[in-house]
């Protein structure tokens, strides 16, 4: 039997495991029905276990091409023939991987995140973080230390690699105004964390993910209605 998140809207070492795995078996299910992901995985390094997830970066190859000059922003409206071009293009697929950590002091659900780019020509910079991943509607609220606490550029907690990461300073403020006053399963928790944060930086749910939810639970329409999401409706993804 499924429980709610004990501490609302902190999120306990276990539950946040529980949430990864059905994360994870949700995608393996219903992952089919969707073109937003490419993958969902649980991640053990060090004994610390935390989920990727991994996306299409928006085609940009055909303007990069042997330049290191830094074209303008992505068309995120073309996102699908993106996709269908990247499949089809030799040069190797630039991915985004988002991971997402567990704070052990904020009790919260951390989003670190990095373009993976094979020809290097894409470095962990502020200029790439809003050329490549933040939609342009977002942009002056990505900059300021705001609704989601703002993103920097660190070294990840368990690679060293410099990535990009969201503060969590906000997080539960943002989950309790997302949730109203209603209870959450772990896994439903994660869904509405990443709608209510990811769309900021473009990893929005995809809806099939939400098709293992019994009926009458709160979430799908909390997450579209929460006072964030109905400002940000690009933050599911059919």
């Amino acid at each position: 039997m499924t429980t709610t998140v004990e501490r609302f809207p902190l999120l306990s070492a276990s539950e946040f495991d529980a949430a990864c795995k059905h994360l994870v078996e949700s995608f393996e299910t219903y992952g089919v029905n969707q073109h937003s992901w490419l993958s969902v995985e649980v991640v053990d390094r060090y004994s610390v276990k935390y989920v990727r997830i991994t996306k299409p970066l928006p085609n940009i190859h055909q303007n990069l091409g042997d330049s290191t000059t830094l074209p303008g922003e992505p068309n995120y409206e073309d996102f699908e023939d993106d996709e269908e071009l990247l499949s089809t293009n030799s040069t190797p697929q630039m991915v985004i991987e988002y991971d997402i950590i567990l704070s052990p002091s904020y009790q919260v659900p951390v989003l670190y995140f990095s373009i993976i780019d094979p020809n290097f020509k894409l470095p962990p910079t502020m200029q790439t973080l809003y050329q490549y991943v933040i939609p342009p509607q977002y942009n002056e609220q990505t900059r300021s230390v705001g609704a989601i606490g703002g993103i920097t550029v660190t070294d990840h907690p368990h690679t060293n690699f410099p990535v990009f990461f969201i503060h969590p300073c906000q997080t539960s403020a943002v989950m309790e105004a997302s949730a109203g006053e209603n209870e959450l399963n772990p896994y439903e928790y994660m869904l509405m964390w990443i709608g209510s944060l990811g769309g900021y930086i473009g990893l929005n749910v995809p809806l099939a993910l939400t098709s293992g939810i019994k009926v009458g639970s709160p979430l799908p329409q909390t997450t579209v209605n929460s006072p964030w999401m109905s400002k940000n409706p690009r933050m599911m993804d059919e």
